[in-house]
């Protein structure tokens, strides 16, 4: 609820300052210096109330997603020495997890922090692939969640890349035309344009 009251904060604040001229060209008086409506003051304005909106909704609408489309959770502790020990032991456990695997996300995690979120639409080589980066060292559980169709994995990684917050995703989720959106993407998308219609610029 703190994250859903500092948004509508937020929101009134740049609506006070995109109208300041306006209260002021009235008579009312207003304390310090007119701000200066730039397009850089907007998109600082949009950028900061699409966090406050991931803030609010990543998680309730993680935990929403992935009850209704997935169906199988399970969780691999790290185990082995060495790269190729590690990814065979990985390997042998996904295979007999996961047999008819058709699609899934992974979370790679050290303790409660998340380092990296990723998913296949094939067998464990794909998350073993990532055995070999520097920062896999510090990795000591991944998570796989199991997608009931291959349209709502990207949906199912790019929620997952908001609620958890991976220190070594670089780029969201990409996604093709015939899979489901991420829905706070869209919400995002609306917020921009909502926000671009209301404060436009002269």
């Amino acid at each position: 609820m703190a994250h859903v009251n500092q948004f509508v904060n937020d929101l009134d604040e740049l609506f006070r300052k995109r109208t300041y001229w306006l209260r002021s060209k009235i008579g009312l008086k207003i304390p310090g210096q007119p701000p200066k409506i730039t397009k850089i003051f907007i998109d600082k304005g949009i950028l900061n109330l699409q966090e406050r909106a991931s803030y609010a909704l990543a998680n309730k609408l993680a935990k929403t997603e992935f009850k209704k489309y997935t169906h199988k959770k399970k969780a691999w502790h790290v185990k082995g020495h060495g790269v190729d020990e590690k990814k065979k032991v990985f390997e042998k456990w996904f295979i007999k997890e996961f047999p008819n695997l058709k699609s899934c996300v992974y979370v790679f995690w050290k303790n409660k922090k998340c380092i990296y979120v990723g998913r296949t639409g094939g067998g464990g080589s794909r998350p073993s692939s990532h055995f070999i980066k520097f920062w896999f060292k510090d990795v000591n559980r991944i998570d796989i969640f199991l997608s009931i169709s291959a349209s709502q994995t990207p949906k199912l990684e790019c929620l997952a890349i908001h609620h958890f917050e991976p220190v070594r995703n670089k780029k969201k989720s990409a996604t093709k035309k015939w899979t489901k959106e991420c829905p706070l993407c869209a919400l995002h998308k609306n917020i921009e344009k909502e926000l671009r219609k209301i404060f436009k610029l002269r």
